[in-house]
């Protein structure tokens, strides 16, 4: 009987601290969804050109449901109509609904969504594991780097795969294997990053070892055994396969066959430190604090601090992983800084004063480092190029050119916006400059001379080579459009003050022209 009622007891105790949980949890939502909307709608585009291609994509993708919808966009690359592999196939699903309307203003929304949602998640942990002042915590994790919450802004799939890391620290720290398997067959259709969840895994069973001297490889065969089940029971198998091989010898060292985009190369040190420094500063007092000798009483401060030192490590080689770096070194701090702020001189009346004057402080520094990032990335966003400049272009094409047609447009990064406004069209090149050169690296040499204006010969090289009709630049190709004014056979059939689309006469039209003269 006194069981049963201590069983009751406790019972109804966990039920109101699970409701509080809940509502901290969902009051953390509806802050960090305010910051991430005032950054959002502080300018009128799709953060990052490639956010154009998601937000379309997912609406054909949501159209043709449950078939897969043909992609012809790319036909003289690696991602050829046979050859094409969603590698965020599970993201572009929960986009989809964010394309019933506008497809702009719906992927605005949906990047507040899920950068929320991502950070949201991180939070919950501090809030499961009862972090002390997580409150405090949760200001340098929603903007302790400038560049994290620019890019976190993009419509594009990693913050749902932070969401995906924060629930599966939680997994492998409760040791759920089975619901990590789970997690990890998710993560392959969500994104191309599915790795990360055997790095967690491997970074777990490293813990283990390190603080038991034990062997746990549970986590790392559950993550495996979820990774080859999400290959494999996959829509795009075995072909994504051949494309997941693409993506590690495109990225896997820093020497790139072609240039590609910014994000791939990495940042100048001193500019990584300046716009991330309150992460990098938690970052040190951590490691400053972290006591090694500890690591029994509480494994997950060297947990998060492997997840760190691997994400850190990844920022250094690419700007692009700056979206995973900084909220984890603020878990990092705020798992090892726990034990110093539970610590007994707190409670002491002298001293707690001077603690609760220490956080104010500490929280007005946040705070005033928190304004100042997001008021540097809500000038980045407000200042993003013009959504609409290719809308003239885009829709003459749209209107003007039978489906398939192929389009030789003169920068690979112009694909998304133009795929965006007319996505019927097959383009040259586009989303990277890698899946041109793996298909034919010939092809790709001739296509960089053509376009930065080498070749006299363009206009036949482009009809002939290429097999396009139409060509789409922007305004700023000079050497390019000397290249054509120069030359018969472009007709300039649209121009704006931005872009402008040429038609390729034909053999037999560039043949009754020379008649006629």
């Amino acid at each position: 009987m006194e069981e049963l009622l201590t069983e009751n007891l406790s019972v109804q105790t966990l039920a109101p601290s699970r409701k509080i949980a809940a509502l901290e949890i969902a009051i953390a939502f509806l802050v960090i969804s305010a910051v991430m909307a005032l950054i959002q709608f502080s300018g009128k585009a799709i953060l990052d050109n490639d956010g154009y291609y998601h937000i379309r994509w997912s609406r054909m993708l949501r159209e043709s449901f449950p078939a897969l919808p043909s992609f012809k966009a790319l036909p003289l690359t690696t991602l050829n109509e046979n050859e094409y592999v969603d590698h965020h196939y599970l993201y572009h699903l929960l986009l989809s609904p964010f394309t019933l309307g506008d497809l702009r203003v719906g992927a605005k929304l949906a990047a507040v969504a899920f950068s929320s949602l991502a950070l949201t998640s991180l939070f919950g942990l501090l809030v499961a594991y009862r972090i002390p002042y997580r409150w405090l915590w949760l200001l340098p994790l929603i903007a302790s780097s400038e560049p994290f919450l620019y890019r976190l802004s993009m419509t594009r799939a990693p913050a749902l795969s932070i969401i995906l890391m924060g629930i599966g620290a939680h997994l492998i720290l409760e040791r759920k294997n089975l619901w990590l398997a789970c997690l990890a067959f998710i993560f392959v259709w969500a994104y191309s990053l599915f790795p990360l969840t055997l790095v967690m895994a491997l970074g777990y069973s490293t813990c283990v070892y390190l603080t038991r001297r034990e062997f746990d490889f549970r986590p790392v065969l559950a993550s495996t055994v979820g990774i080859i089940a999400g290959l494999i029971i996959n829509p795009y198998f075995p072909t994504n396969l051949k494309l997941f091989y693409e993506h590690l010898l495109m990225k896997v060292t820093a020497n790139y066959t072609v240039d590609v985009g910014v994000e791939w190369y990495p940042y100048d040190s001193w500019v990584l430190i300046g716009s991330s420094a309150l992460a990098f500063i938690i970052f040190i007092a951590a490691l400053i604090a972290f006591d090694f000798r500890k690591r029994a009483e509480d494994m997950k401060p060297l947990f998060f601090l492997f997840i760190a030192i691997v994400l850190m490590l990844m920022v250094f080689k690419s700007r692009r992983f700056i979206e995973y770096f900084p909220p984890f070194a603020i878990l990092f701090g705020a798992f090892t800084i726990k034990p110093q702020l539970n610590h007994p001189w707190l409670t002491r009346t002298r001293d707690s004063i001077i603690a609760i004057s220490v956080s104010i402080i500490l929280a007005i520094a946040l705070l005033a480092t928190m304004m100042i990032n997001v008021a540097q990335a809500c000038k980045d966003v407000s200042s993003e190029a013009d959504p609409f400049a290719y809308e003239g272009a885009g829709k003459w094409l749209a209107e003007n050119t039978s489906p398939g047609t192929l389009v030789f447009n003169t920068d690979w990064d112009d694909f998304p916006m133009l795929f965006y406004f007319s996505p019927n069209n097959a383009y040259t090149a586009g989303l990277d400059p890698t899946y041109l050169y793996d298909q034919d690296r010939e092809l790709w040499h001739l296509y960089a001379d053509i376009t930065l204006g080498r070749r006299s010969d363009a206009a036949i090289l482009i009809r002939e080579r290429f097999g396009a009709e139409y060509v789409f630049t922007d305004n700023q190709h000079r050497e390019f459009l000397d290249i054509t004014e120069r030359s018969r056979i472009f007709k300039v059939v649209y121009k704006d003050d931005k872009t402008t689309v040429l038609r390729l006469i034909s053999a037999e039209e560039e043949q009754n022209q020379s008649d006629e003269k």
